[in-house]
């Protein structure tokens, strides 16, 4: 503590001051950005420092990373897609807050919670640096594979009601990231087409699952033709908003823990951290009936947890060379590059560089913080963004963000599938959320049972490797109770509620009760699908989780059916609700035709074209030349932008089609 406050007047110089500056500014806009991680802000910086001061260069990389992560909150809140994987549990409440007209009120609840999550993780870093890194090293295989069903368990209580479909779509979401090459083995798996070979990355399904669905809900909504939302900006909620975190001091505590904790275990992340903590403070709530519909205390876990994982991943990183999230890995670069190796002698021979470093860790949180609430100020002009005009403009921000994670139009096609079929999942009440965390921990949980059981085969044996241990038995004891505790919540609440109007005994194959029944049979047809391309005869290996995932699916399958012969659904009340066939249909067309033009075409011209002609085939306004003419020029602009941003600024390879 006291070598970072002695480096405190290097970090504080004019060239650091600015560097931190421009750092945090940045970091927060490439956060905001669907497909512009923290991963890939920091990696297209560290080329730059290169031709930096080594304390320079490494305090403009851990100023992006800490207000890149941050950043992710402004778009899941404003728009319902997670800038970065670490915001996923933000969107959860976020977004009803803004929907409600509270979302300047979310983003200074998102940043304050961030600066305090940020600040805990980066004194975790100083403080408690060699004990943390000890304990992190005790994490092998079976307490790494345990952490991710520890996660898979968190998916019942993220699943208000709809337990069997959360556990469904993370186990579905676990069956995905198997789709590819095994990484351990190199045996293809589930490559229904050539699109599929590379696998399905984080990013692409992240904004896939995400944005599309929301792409198709504004589309169907009826007041698509409403001009504009009113949302006022509003004075004076920065000093209660302070306040309020007094009252949410035991989520804030829990999230600290939970973030430093998992940000210091290779591999788990922000996200995990954010969706664990969010599980546990609805868990621990007097009202968890409020989670999900805009409560204040959901944000705080999540944005408190996945800024304390920051600080706390660089330890087992500076001390023995283990990144603790992908983003630290890409830090990992950024001190070769400078001769800087981890370990004891960073802290000894180069301690002016390690200490400024940490120094400009915890500075760039109120920096961010400060950047942060500013531009929260003017969030009601996003909000002010006609349905109709969103629509188009996320449907462009998600191909670009997808495309440029590795420049492939493979990634986009990926992204628009899963997004066509989270839809319609929706539709059937799988939620989202619980398939992305399935996907992210998925090759977690799968390297790790595969290395724990080849190590168990010329040892102890598979059963005892993986159920003895301390941590083992501690985190499948938290499994069973987290699993244990959503389901007694739901019935408990269920008592709660006045005994209904006693109704004649549903028939199992009412109205109501077919819709349930062909989602069986989805799941059923699913769990076919892959099952038809399961990998046999001498890559079985590459079979194992698989073939465990799908074995969990089925009976998953099963107890939706037996619950649905027990207590089949009855008929609704209410009236259907007309279903807008022929918008939906010609937005899905319309995008299919414009992602397939992108290559030919080029992305700039053909996202004008898509852009501009279907907000005016959609819009019930008058169109009049000078409309027209306003519109054209409006959709050139926002492209205008964008190439600035990603052809000039970032150099990003975008397909120029008919403009080479």
């Amino acid at each position: 503590m006291i070598e970072t406050l002695q480096h405190m007047s290097y970090l504080l110089t004019l060239p650091n001051f600015l560097v931190l500056l421009i750092g945090s500014i940045g970091g927060i806009f490439f956060g905001a950005m669907p497909g512009l991680s923290p991963t890939m802000a920091v990696a297209l910086l560290v080329p730059f420092t290169f031709y930096m001061d080594a304390g320079t260069g490494l305090i403009l990389l851990g100023s992006v990373y800490t207000s890149a992560v941050a950043g992710g909150a402004i778009t899941a809140v404003l728009i319902n897609i997670p800038g970065a994987p670490a915001s996923i549990a933000t969107m959860l409440d976020g977004h009803p807050m803004a929907k409600k007209g509270e979302g300047q009120q979310a983003l200074y609840i998102a940043f304050i919670g961030s600066l305090i999550g940020g600040v805990c993780g980066v004194l975790a870093l100083i403080l408690l640096t060699p004990p943390l890194a000890a304990f992190a090293m005790r994490f092998g295989p079976p307490e790494l594979f345990w952490v991710s069903v520890f996660g898979i368990t968190v998916i019942a209580g993220l699943s208000e009601g709809k337990v069997i479909r959360g556990l469904y779509g993370g186990v579905l979401g676990m069956l995905i990231s198997c789709i590819g090459y095994s990484p351990m083995l190199g045996a293809p798996r589930f490559i229904f087409h050539d699109i599929f070979t590379g696998g399905i990355a984080i990013v692409p399904a992240l904004i896939g699952l995400f944005a599309i669905p929301q792409v198709l809900e504004l589309a169907e909504d009826v007041r698509l033709q409403a001009t504009k939302n009113k949302y006022e900006p509003k004075k004076g909620l920065f000093w209660p908003t302070i306040k309020n975190f007094r009252k949410w001091w035991r989520t804030t505590v829990l999230a600290n823990i939970v973030g430093i904790i998992i940000g210091i275990i290779p591999g788990a992340g922000g996200q995990v951290a954010g969706l664990i903590t969010y599980d546990q403070a609805k868990k621990m709530s007097s009202h968890p009936e409020t989670f999900g519909t805009g409560e204040p205390e959901g944000l705080v876990a999540s944005e408190v947890s996945n800024n304390a994982t920051v600080g706390a991943a660089l330890i087992p990183l500076l001390t023995l060379g283990i990144p603790g999230s992908p983003t630290a890995a890409v830090l990992l670069g950024g001190l070769l590059i400078h001769g800087l190796f981890p370990g004891p002698e960073l802290f000894t021979k180069h301690a002016n560089v390690a200490y400024t470093f940490i120094a400009g860790m915890m500075v760039a949180q109120f920096f961010m913080c400060g950047v942060g609430l500013l531009f929260s100020r003017y969030s009601h002009t996003i909000m002010n963004i006609s349905n109709l005009m969103m629509m188009a403009s996320v449907t462009v921000l998600a191909c670009i963000g997808t495309y440029c994670v590795q420049n492939s139009m493979d990634d986009v096609i990926v992204m628009f599938l899963l997004g066509l079929l989270m839809y319609l999942g929706g539709k059937s009440g799988f939620p989202s959320a619980p398939v992305v965390l399935g996907i992210i921990l998925g090759p977690i949980a799968e390297e790790n049972f595969l290395r724990g059981k080849m190590i168990a085969e010329t040892d102890v044996g598979v059963f005892s490797y993986f159920f003895t241990g301390g941590i083992s038995i501690f985190l499948i004891a938290l499994s069973v109770l987290s699993l244990a505790w959503g389901l007694f919540a739901r019935h408990a609440r269920r008592s709660a509620l006045p005994e209904p109007m006693p109704t004649p005994k549903a028939h199992i194959f009412n109205k109501a009760a077919r819709k349930e029944w062909f989602c069986i049979l989805g799941m059923l047809a699913v769990i076919a699908v892959f099952y038809s391309r399961l990998p046999g005869g001498g890559e079985q290996g590459a079979a194992i989780f698989p073939g465990l995932m799908l074995v969990l699916l089925l009976c998953l399958t099963v107890v939706k059916a037996v619950t649905e012969v027990l207590h089949p659904k009855t008929e609704p009340d209410t009236a259907p609700v007309p279903f807008p066939w022929a918008r939906i249909l010609f937005v899905l067309a319309a995008t299919a035709v414009y992602i397939a033009a992108i290559e030919p075409v080029g992305f700039y011209l053909s996202s004008f074209l898509f852009f501009f002609l279907t907000t005016v085939a959609i819009q019930a306004a008058p169109r009049t030349p000078k409309s027209l003419g306003i519109r054209a020029a409006t959709v050139f602009a926002c492209l205008l932008f964008l190439y600035g941003l990603f052809t000039v600024l970032l150099q990003v390879q975008i397909p120029k089609g008919l403009l080479v």
